[in-house]
């Protein structure tokens, strides 16, 4: 298995903000409220299955990071093999 690049602290605020914006409402015992349930070694959200709306926040955590030349760098080849299998399914 291949290892993800490490986050930069620096955008981590950005996810963050975003799970926020997807959150389907209401509390949540899983996450308190916060609409992730921790930070995993590589830098990267956990967003809560239960409170936050996953596929969303994919989608738009993808578009940042196409739009961020950092990002993109660091992270491209992981999104542009899910845009070829959508290619191909179509």
């Amino acid at each position: 298995m291949e290892k993800l690049p490490r986050l930069p602290d620096e955008h981590l605020k950005r996810a963050k903000e975003m799970v926020a914006r997807n959150r389907k409402g209401g509390r949540c015992k899983l996450c308190y409220d916060r609409g992730y349930q921790g930070i995993s070694q590589d830098n990267m959200l956990v967003p809560c299955s239960k409170c936050v709306d996953t596929d969303a926040v994919l989608k738009e955590w993808k578009a940042f990071v196409q739009a961020t030349p950092e990002l993109a760098e660091l992270y491209g080849d992981y999104y542009a093999e899910d845009e070829e299998e959508k290619e191909k399914a179509t």
